[in-house]
């Protein structure tokens, strides 16, 4: 398992001319190992071989993402490899500045007047044309096959999941509030755009003062689906009613049954993190998703 010791040995046999004053980790995901360093610069470390795909889909998209948005996103500066102790590339890249938009010091009138900016990268994002996405490695999905891939998270649910739930009327709110949407045939008609797919209110940084975004980061569940994905974390974060804000600003389309997936996706969180605690046969993961599925149909 890689450390802060490990890491700052790895930036330095691989770039030498950094010169590491101060080390700070910023975060252990269920992904990566966030290291800053000096205060300017982010390396990121992939935590199993698993994760290798999703970075080298960074590097494919990005380069040629950035100059079409008007809001910051990492430059890889630094790629760099492992070795015996190590054995997996990381990346590096100059700090973006700037507060999460998950910041609680944020005000309302803020939260209005970043709005449009949010409106604008979103317009942007969903605008990059699917051909120059799929050159760059990120995968295509129709909307039948966004279906499809549901279908088989549902799948692995029953298989993994189901059977952990001892509380059977959970378990039977669970798969009719899966059924109900993978049986309605009517709410999968969006048009395909490259989304961000994990655009949680923890990977958009801010200056409020200016009303600008300074940053969007962490691309590596990038692909080309249902836009309707991107204003799931605005919502989880800070709501419907300023999620309806942005939506007003919006450039792309909103297709009828826009809410109805968004309603969905809005309730899948305790889903994803039952599969994650099934798969690392982690108790108190799962402790944590059978009380969030609780939450959930409780309101």
């Amino acid at each position: 398992m890689i450390d802060v010791d490990m890491a700052m040995k790895l930036i330095s046999r691989n770039f030498p001319q950094v010169e590491i004053s101060t080390a700070r980790p910023i975060t252990r995901g269920w992904d990566s190992f966030v290291l800053e360093v000096n205060g300017e610069l982010i390396f990121r470390f992939p935590m199993r071989d698993d994760v290798i795909p999703y970075l080298e889909k960074e590097l494919g998209l990005l380069p040629v993402l950035e100059p079409t948005l008007s809001t910051p996103i990492p430059h890889f500066d630094y790629i760099g490899h492992g070795d015996a102790s190590y054995p997996f590339m990381f990346v590096g890249y100059r700090k973006l500045g700037g507060t999460t938009l998950e910041d609680e010091s944020l005000t309302q009138e803020q939260l209005a007047t970043l709005a449009p900016a949010l409106a604008t990268f979103l317009g942007e994002l969903h605008s990059f044309p699917a051909a120059l996405a799929v050159q760059a490695r990120v995968e295509a999905h129709t909307p039948e096959a966004w279906r499809e891939m549901y279908r088989d998270r549902y799948i692995d649910l029953r298989k993994r999941v189901f059977p952990l739930l001892e509380d059977v009327e959970l378990r039977a709110k669970s798969e009719r509030l899966w059924e109900d949407f993978l049986n309605n045939e009517a709410i999968f008609t969006f048009q395909p755009v490259l989304i961000h797919c994990d655009l949680a209110c923890e990977h958009v940084l801010c200056d409020p003062e200016r009303s600008v975004l300074t940053g969007v980061i962490d691309w590596g569940d990038a692909t080309i689906g249902d836009p309707a994905m991107d204003f799931v974390g605005l919502h989880n974060c800070r709501g419907r009613e300023f999620t309806e804000r942005v939506l007003a600003r919006y450039q792309g389309t909103i297709d009828a049954a826009f809410w109805q997936r968004m309603d969905f996706y809005l309730c899948y969180g305790p889903f994803s993190e039952l599969l994650y605690g099934a798969y690392s046969e982690n108790e108190k993961i799962i402790a944590k998703g059978i009380e969030g599925l609780r939450a959930m149909f409780r309101e």
